[in-house]
């Protein structure tokens, strides 16, 4: 991401957790990414700040509309924007959450976003505008495929251990982890179907878990419920304050089930989004790899009729 007059501190206070990309410089100011592929992509989400109520000098009241904060998105490499959303001066200055479903024309694999702030310019220079309010933005995200995923997934119908694991991950500066989860279907078909109503049924839900001593033991982020993911769903959880380390290792691990043609359950598109002030997903699955024991098969995560 290109910042101009802005840098990273908590001049505009905490907005998501620790520091957040803040502009307070006394021309242009904007944040642009660089080209990205947003083929699939559903909504933009950040956390964003214009000035404070309690009118800090580093984060002052804004008192018109000028002072707000622009949204834009260009696909021709910048020549020429469009607007997707307005950051009015009146409604960001105490922290807010916009979550903004992306316009079908910005789907492209060339879309760039840019945030910036109005400024005036005069025989062909920026105006100093020292009487702007400063702003802030914080956890930007893009996700929302469709929610069945596509393409093949792992998919988990061997009769011994079922459990994918990553190699070690820098956790260090992770926000979330993100992946399209099912587990039987609705059809209850040979490939895919899951014991709902069994004694046992709790014990074949599928763990989200994390280590951070080489898989010696393990800490639960998460549990899935055979019953509540019959049909493919994308689910997002913050990582741990205790996971956010150098040399973690994820997994997702069924405990118990009935053998093979029994209790399947299929994994794909598996993201960890970190606060890095670039705010960029890392597609682990891809990167990074994970280890998948007793995966016969790929299968695609679809609805089933």
């Amino acid at each position: 991401m290109s910042l101009e007059g802005g840098s990273t501190c908590t001049d505009c206070g905490i907005l998501a957790e620790d520091t957040a990309l803040y502009f307070g410089g006394s021309t242009v100011r904007q944040a642009i990414t660089q080209d990205l592929d947003l083929r699939g992509a559903k909504f933009l989400q950040y956390w964003g700040r214009i000035g404070s109520e309690n009118n800090m000098t580093s984060c002052h009241r804004p008192i018109c509309r000028k002072e707000g904060v622009l949204l834009d998105y260009s696909t021709d490499g910048g020549i020429t924007w469009t607007l997707l959303h307005e950051m009015d001066y009146q409604k960001y200055i105490s922290v807010r959450h916009d979550y903004i479903l992306l316009p079908e024309e910005a789907l492209t694999n060339t879309t760039r976003l840019r945030w910036w702030q109005p400024f005036v310019i005069s025989n062909g220079i920026v105006v100093s505008g020292v009487e702007r309010a400063q702003w802030a933005l914080d956890n930007i995200l893009i996700g929302g495929l469709a929610p069945y995923a596509h393409g093949d997934s792992l998919y988990f119908n061997g009769c011994q251990i079922r459990q994918a694991a990553t190699k070690p991950l820098d956790l260090t500066r992770a926000s979330k982890i993100m992946f399209v989860l099912q587990i039987g279907s609705a059809a209850q078909t040979d490939s895919c179907n899951s014991d709902l109503s069994g004694p046992h049924a709790v014990d074949k839900a599928v763990l989200l878990q994390y280590s951070v001593n080489n898989g010696i033991t393990w800490h639960v982020i998460a549990q899935h419920q055979p019953k509540d993911f019959t049909q493919a769903q994308r689910v997002s959880y913050n990582v741990p304050l205790e996971a956010r380390m150098k040399g973690v290792l994820l997994r997702w691990w069924q405990p118990r089930h009935n053998g093979t043609g029994h209790d399947q359950w299929a994994l794909d598109h598996v993201e960890v989004v970190l606060t890095r002030k670039q705010n960029y997903m890392m597609n682990f699955s891809r990167q990074h790899g994970l280890r998948h024991f007793y995966n016969r098969r790929r299968r695609s995560l679809r609805r089933y009729p």
